[in-house]
């Protein structure tokens, strides 16, 4: 009823019918879908509001760029990175981003994930993951990345660059460095409750476990999966985070909703939220529990963990001394 009152009320340029109605659709679809009740209530009220006003006129004779425009306007209504507009005439396209395709299409020139393995002095070891591609991409990888680290007495995840991808990459790399049935690292839930709990993983590579000292390197492009892993880790007090707060985006998309002119929208519906804080970080990013800048960050990570071995050293020497 609000949208239909809307279209009447603003002359509607001859090129934008379609635009003004997959608009009115968005909000909508944002007021019943998105995951927090309240945010959806007030976005939806802003996106009417702006299109009652006329700000989303631009770009009505290039579609795509109409879905860009869009989503731009709508990450900054909702604070929200995860939501999109796209341009799928044909629905079986739906959720299926254009920048989606080409980082999917990527995956070989970028190891498929895995930037950089190195050994360092003292037996610890940098692992740099860039992407988390879908499990049946990344497994290779990352099954070669581990065994090269399982080694090792210390370990410096590197999540920089990271802009995020599947949870089904996400959560084994997470339990990756948790003991075997320990209590369950993040929930999660929509506007209508708690979903049922994802299973712990069977590891596909070697488990780093909870003993060795764990450190994690985040910044701004730090963004989503990467993220969860950062926080959950830290939440647990199994990792040290270091560097400089991520880019803030836990919220999890939803199905693609189809719009007048062969638009869609994907909308975030799923929170996740961690045991041991009750939060996540959509919004805030993960708060380093040591800030270091971009150039001294390896080198602040590895002499934290030097010190932590260091001192496990110093304290077997008491205990098994006479």
């Amino acid at each position: 009823m609000i949208s239909a009152f809307l279209l009447s009320l603003q002359p509607i340029p001859a090129d934008c019918t379609e635009e003004r109605a997959a608009v009115a659709e968005m909000a909508e679809a944002i007021d019943r879908k998105y995951v927090l009740a309240d945010v959806a209530t007030r976005s939806a009220a802003a996106v009417r509001k702006k299109l009652h006003e006329g700000t989303f006129y631009q770009h009505c004779t290039d579609s795509e760029a109409f879905a860009k425009h869009m989503t731009k306007q709508l990450r900054a209504i909702l604070n929200d990175g995860h939501v999109f507009v796209e341009y799928a005439p044909n629905s079986s396209q739906a959720g299926e981003d254009d920048w989606l395709e080409e980082w999917r299409d990527g995956a070989p020139a970028r190891g498929f994930g895995v930037k950089q393995v190195e050994r360092l002095k003292g037996n610890i070891s940098y692992l740099h993951l860039t992407d988390f591609y879908e499990f049946s991409t990344a497994e290779k990888a990352i099954t070669a990345a581990f065994e090269l680290v399982s080694s090792s007495d210390g370990l410096i995840l590197d999540l920089r660059n990271n802009p995020g991808g599947s949870p089904e990459t996400e959560w084994p790399v997470q339990w990756t460095f948790m003991a075997p049935g320990s209590t369950m690292p993040l929930h999660r839930e929509t506007r209508h409750g708690k979903k049922p709990d994802t299973k712990e993983p069977a590891l596909q590579w070697p488990r780093y476990g909870a003993e060795r000292p764990l450190a994690i390197i985040v910044d701004k492009s730090t963004f989503s999966a990467p993220e969860a892993v950062a926080y959950s880790l830290q939440a647990q007090g199994r990792a040290i985070v270091f560097g400089s707060p991520s880019g803030g985006g836990a919220h999890m998309l939803g199905d693609a909703v189809p719009l007048t002119g062969g638009w869609h929208i994907v909308i975030p519906e799923t929170r996740p939220y961690s045991p041991h804080t009750g939060g996540n970080w959509e919004g805030t990013g993960v708060t380093p529990d040591i800030e270091t800048t971009k150039e001294d960050a390896v080198d602040t990570t590895q002499k934290w963990i030097a010190r932590k071995l260091e001192s496990k050293r110093a304290a077997s020497k008491t205990e098994t001394a006479p």
